[in-house]
């Protein structure tokens, strides 16, 4: 999980843009609908990404949830893999949500709550601005000489927050995440795209919409150099109980092993409906 948001030091690796990261355990954190931010991972049980998740998600602040805390709710086995075989299952049972990830990517408990918070000058830096739950990392702790480990890449989920709509809620997201994670100071030349409809193979339907940013100053001191630049793709849609949710995915961009538009598409098409009543 990012200690440090994905890119470097500031997004999803750990080089670039300081960001100080904080690692605490939480049973919930408000995410404010603001546009920019820094990091703040919140994670349950030891704060290491694990190998597999922990389904259901209840309200431990631990990480260890044997059984769920609501009693009305079944205990739900977590699926396979839709993409293949050797790919990791994410399941995120608060946001009714299932999805695939490559095997060399690693998944978390449920209740790890992964986000940003406020970094800029004079800003209280436990102000979170934007959080997911149930994230995947890819390439964690890339960057050895950092402080906190770091990851390259995230994904997770997160209800959705003063939006009208799917395609509103997509284009809040993405722009949101993406200045959070690696352009607080608004220095760099960022773009966004029009929302565009999209369904995955397993039937969650929606609006998708990615945010870059590049030309962000780099920060001297950073222990590992920082990405090119850096992405978000936000995908906005209702989910099986009627509620709004986004999938985000956050990542650096501009470097040898960047995964590929087929490997988020595969992601992102594995969605699906996982834990409804």
């Amino acid at each position: 999980m990012l200690t440090q948001p994905p890119g470097g030091g500031g997004g999803g690796g750990g080089g670039g843009r300081s960001k100080a990261a904080i690692a605490v355990v939480a049973t919930a954190v408000v995410a404010a609908a603001a546009v920019v931010t820094t990091v703040l991972v919140l994670r349950g049980g030891d704060g290491q990404p694990s190998a597999a998740p922990t389904p259901p998600e209840g309200e431990s602040t631990t990480g260890a949830r044997p059984a769920p805390d609501d009693p009305r709710r079944s205990v739900v086995t977590v699926p396979d893999p839709v993409v293949a075989p050797d790919w990791r299952v994410q399941t995120n049972a608060d946001k009714h949500n299932a999805f695939d990830v490559p095997p060399e990517w690693q998944t978390n408990s449920e209740d790890t709550l992964v986000g940003y918070n406020d970094s800029r000058e004079g800003a209280d830096p436990q102000d979170v601005l934007v959080a997911m739950s149930g994230p995947v990392e890819y390439m964690y702790g890339w960057c050895a000489e950092a402080d906190n480990a770091t990851s390259r890449a995230l994904a997770g989920t997160k209800a959705g927050q003063g939006a009208s709509g799917v395609e509103e809620a997509a284009t809040n997201e993405a722009k949101n995440w993406v200045l959070a994670a690696y352009d607080q100071e608004q220095q760099g030349t960022f773009v966004t795209s029009e929302p565009e409809p999209f369904t995955s193979e397993h039937g969650i339907t929606g609006y998708v919409v990615t945010a870059t940013v590049t030309d962000v100053p780099q920060d001297p001191d950073a222990a590992c150099e920082g990405p090119e630049g850096g992405k978000a793709i936000a995908f906005s849609y209702i989910d099986a109980e009627g509620d709004l949710a986004t999938w985000v995915l956050v990542m650096d961009t501009g470097y040898p092993e960047e995964p590929s538009q087929e490997t988020i598409d595969a992601m992102m098409n594995s969605l699906r409906p996982y834990a409804v009543d």
